[in-house]
Protein backbone atom coordinates (compact mmCIF):
# COMPACT_ATOMS: atom_id res chain seq x y z
CA UNK A 1 0.00 0.00 0.00
CA UNK A 2 3.31 1.93 0.73
CA UNK A 3 3.85 2.48 -2.79
CA UNK A 4 0.54 2.83 -4.39
CA UNK A 5 -0.24 5.58 -2.04
CA UNK A 6 3.28 7.52 -3.54
CA UNK A 7 1.77 6.98 -6.62
CA UNK A 8 -1.43 8.39 -5.91
CA UNK A 9 0.12 11.86 -4.47
CA UNK A 10 2.16 11.81 -7.33
CA UNK A 11 -0.75 11.97 -9.76
CA UNK A 12 -2.74 14.13 -7.67
CA UNK A 13 0.35 16.25 -7.31
CA UNK A 14 0.54 16.43 -11.09
CA UNK A 15 -2.51 17.36 -11.89
CA UNK A 16 -2.69 20.14 -9.49
CA UNK A 17 0.66 21.37 -11.05
CA UNK A 18 -1.30 21.56 -14.15
CA UNK A 19 -3.73 23.56 -13.07
CA UNK A 20 -6.76 20.90 -13.44
CA UNK A 21 -9.61 20.43 -10.58
CA UNK A 22 -8.16 17.71 -8.47
CA UNK A 23 -10.05 16.07 -5.29
CA UNK A 24 -8.39 15.88 -1.84
CA UNK A 25 -7.02 12.04 -0.72
CA UNK A 26 -9.28 12.40 1.70
CA UNK A 27 -12.58 10.27 2.12
CA UNK A 28 -15.08 11.73 -0.10
CA UNK A 29 -18.93 12.47 1.89
CA UNK A 30 -21.87 10.65 0.07
CA UNK A 31 -23.17 14.49 -0.11
CA UNK A 32 -20.08 15.69 -2.35
CA UNK A 33 -20.70 11.79 -4.20
CA UNK A 34 -24.53 12.82 -5.00
CA UNK A 35 -23.59 16.51 -5.98
CA UNK A 36 -21.01 15.70 -8.47
CA UNK A 37 -23.80 12.89 -9.39
CA UNK A 38 -26.32 14.89 -10.04
CA UNK A 39 -23.59 17.99 -11.78
CA UNK A 40 -22.57 15.36 -14.78
CA UNK A 41 -26.12 13.58 -14.65
CA UNK A 42 -27.21 17.60 -15.60
CA UNK A 43 -24.02 18.01 -18.42
CA UNK A 44 -25.50 14.44 -19.83
CA UNK A 45 -28.74 15.75 -19.86
CA UNK A 46 -30.64 13.21 -22.67
CA UNK A 47 -27.16 12.76 -24.60
CA UNK A 48 -27.89 9.07 -26.16
CA UNK A 49 -24.35 6.63 -26.84
CA UNK A 50 -24.28 7.61 -30.31
CA UNK A 51 -24.29 11.76 -29.04
CA UNK A 52 -21.25 10.71 -26.69
CA UNK A 53 -19.27 9.15 -29.13
CA UNK A 54 -19.61 11.83 -31.65
CA UNK A 55 -18.90 14.31 -29.60
CA UNK A 56 -15.25 16.00 -30.91
CA UNK A 57 -11.69 14.67 -29.80
CA UNK A 58 -9.85 16.17 -27.34
CA UNK A 59 -7.29 18.64 -28.75
CA UNK A 60 -5.94 20.34 -25.14
CA UNK A 61 -2.89 18.81 -24.40
CA UNK A 62 -3.16 19.71 -20.87
CA UNK A 63 -6.76 18.10 -20.42
CA UNK A 64 -5.54 15.53 -22.00
CA UNK A 65 -2.86 14.70 -19.85
CA UNK A 66 -4.78 15.36 -16.73
CA UNK A 67 -7.38 12.46 -18.54
CA UNK A 68 -4.13 10.27 -18.48
CA UNK A 69 -3.63 10.34 -15.21
CA UNK A 70 -6.97 9.81 -14.12
CA UNK A 71 -7.29 7.23 -15.86
CA UNK A 72 -4.55 5.51 -14.20
CA UNK A 73 -5.30 7.29 -10.77
CA UNK A 74 -8.80 5.18 -10.88
CA UNK A 75 -7.32 2.18 -11.69
CA UNK A 76 -5.52 2.41 -8.54
CA UNK A 77 -7.47 4.86 -5.98
CA UNK A 78 -10.25 2.26 -5.05
CA UNK A 79 -7.58 0.25 -3.02
CA UNK A 80 -6.35 2.70 -0.84
CA UNK A 81 -9.69 5.29 -0.97
CA UNK A 82 -12.80 3.75 -2.98
CA UNK A 83 -14.64 6.68 -2.41
CA UNK A 84 -13.28 8.41 -3.70
CA UNK A 85 -13.29 6.34 -7.25
CA UNK A 86 -16.35 7.82 -8.09
CA UNK A 87 -15.27 11.99 -7.91
CA UNK A 88 -12.45 10.68 -10.53
CA UNK A 89 -14.86 9.02 -13.28
CA UNK A 90 -16.96 12.52 -12.52
CA UNK A 91 -14.21 14.33 -13.33
CA UNK A 92 -13.10 12.42 -16.26
CA UNK A 93 -16.37 12.70 -18.24
CA UNK A 94 -17.00 16.18 -17.52
CA UNK A 95 -13.74 16.42 -19.18
CA UNK A 96 -14.57 14.73 -22.50
CA UNK A 97 -18.39 16.09 -22.38
CA UNK A 98 -17.21 19.61 -21.77
CA UNK A 99 -13.39 19.05 -24.28
CA UNK A 100 -14.16 16.23 -26.12
CA UNK A 101 -12.74 12.48 -26.18
CA UNK A 102 -9.66 10.78 -26.07
CA UNK A 103 -8.48 7.28 -25.60
CA UNK A 104 -9.15 7.43 -21.52
CA UNK A 105 -12.63 8.64 -22.71
CA UNK A 106 -13.59 5.07 -23.08
CA UNK A 107 -13.08 3.93 -19.64
CA UNK A 108 -14.64 6.99 -17.82
CA UNK A 109 -17.85 6.06 -19.72
CA UNK A 110 -17.51 2.54 -19.26
CA UNK A 111 -16.71 3.26 -15.09
CA UNK A 112 -19.69 6.08 -15.52
CA UNK A 113 -22.10 2.83 -16.24
CA UNK A 114 -20.94 0.51 -14.07
CA UNK A 115 -21.86 3.39 -11.17
CA UNK A 116 -25.08 3.74 -12.79
CA UNK A 117 -25.88 0.05 -12.87
CA UNK A 118 -24.65 -0.39 -9.18
CA UNK A 119 -24.69 1.99 -6.47
CA UNK A 120 -27.00 4.52 -8.29
CA UNK A 121 -29.22 1.86 -9.39
CA UNK A 122 -30.22 3.33 -12.49
CA UNK A 123 -29.39 -0.24 -15.11
CA UNK A 124 -30.98 1.24 -18.42
CA UNK A 125 -28.49 4.67 -18.05
CA UNK A 126 -25.86 2.53 -17.24
CA UNK A 127 -26.08 0.22 -20.56
CA UNK A 128 -26.30 3.36 -22.21
CA UNK A 129 -23.04 4.28 -20.84
CA UNK A 130 -21.44 1.21 -21.49
CA UNK A 131 -22.49 1.95 -25.33
CA UNK A 132 -20.86 4.66 -25.93
CA UNK A 133 -17.82 3.30 -24.11
CA UNK A 134 -17.84 0.98 -26.89
CA UNK A 135 -19.00 3.13 -29.62
CA UNK A 136 -15.41 5.37 -28.54
CA UNK A 137 -13.77 2.40 -28.95
CA UNK A 138 -14.69 2.15 -32.51
CA UNK A 139 -13.22 5.38 -32.90
CA UNK A 140 -9.80 5.99 -35.07
CA UNK A 141 -6.73 6.36 -32.43
CA UNK A 142 -9.21 5.21 -29.11
CA UNK A 143 -8.11 1.65 -29.23
CA UNK A 144 -5.09 1.91 -26.50
CA UNK A 145 -7.56 1.83 -23.63
CA UNK A 146 -9.92 -1.28 -24.94
CA UNK A 147 -8.12 -3.84 -22.31
CA UNK A 148 -9.13 -1.52 -19.10
CA UNK A 149 -12.63 -0.63 -21.00
CA UNK A 150 -13.45 -4.38 -21.66
CA UNK A 151 -12.33 -5.31 -17.77
CA UNK A 152 -14.97 -2.00 -16.81
CA UNK A 153 -17.51 -3.44 -19.10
Amino acid sequence: VGKVNESIDAALDFRRQLGLPTPQKKPASKFTIAREYMRVMRLLKKKTAEDIANLPELDDERQEMGQRMNELLGICIFHVEPTMLPLIVFQMVTTSLKYGLNSSSCPAFAALGMLLCGPFGKPHEGCEMAKAAELILERPGMRSSTSNTIFVT
